[in-house]
């Protein structure tokens, strides 16, 4: 954690991007389980990240985007967390490796898409409860670091750092989604 803290006071690192257009643009159709198609179209995800490397990205995206238990519950893998993440991290460990080994993992991280209780069922805890568990098993595949990402709610913000600093010391970057006013999209 520290040489990314010192690598970050030095220099600007380049991360990757745009991965779901540049898979739907390689024939993953809209509508499926991103996580499963990836594992099963691994070469597609390889190549695309490799190419993200030899343009100069020094960290690249997991795809573990919506791994977390309530996405994967909506294609019926829900009990399939840990498996997925860790796999999709596996596969971009073996881009980095065919690579060089020069570039940096980050498990990717983002909204369940389920509100927080008063405005919906779910409670805070249970939330953080859910992003622990991918957070553990991105973590135990080897991440570098984790990136919380496009957020739309401060609280499920906060659900998904509390998570990656009660599970891991794994660095964390955050991105949230700001209206022009500044304020979320949830508020």
């Amino acid at each position: 954690m520290s040489d990314l803290r010192e690598r970050l006071k030095k220099e600007i690192l380049f991360l990757d991007g745009a991965t779901g257009t540049n898979l739907q643009q390689a024939g993953m159709p809209a509508g499926v389980c991103p996580e499963l198609w990836i594992m099963d179209h691994a070469d597609v995800l390889v190549e695309l990240q490799k190419d993200y490397i030899e343009a100069g990205s020094q960290i690249i995206y997991a795809p573990t985007f919506s791994g977390n238990s309530v996405k994967l519950k909506e294609y019926g893998v829900k009990e399939s967390v840990k498996e997925i993440n860790q796999r999709l991290v596996a596969l971009s460990r073996r881009a980095v490796e065919e690579s060089g080994g020069q570039c940096l993992v980050a498990g990717d991280i983002t909204m369940t898409g389920q509100p927080l209780a008063p405005m919906g069922e779910m409670d805070f805890e249970e939330l953080v409860g859910i992003y622990k568990e991918q957070v553990t098993a991105i973590a135990e595949a080897g991440a570098d670091l984790i990136v919380v990402e496009t957020m739309m709610s401060i609280q499920e913000c906060r659900a998904a750092v509390l998570a990656v600093k009660e599970t891991t010391d794994l660095p964390v970057f955050v991105s949230i989604t700001l209206e022009s006013s500044g304020r979320t999209l949830y508020g």
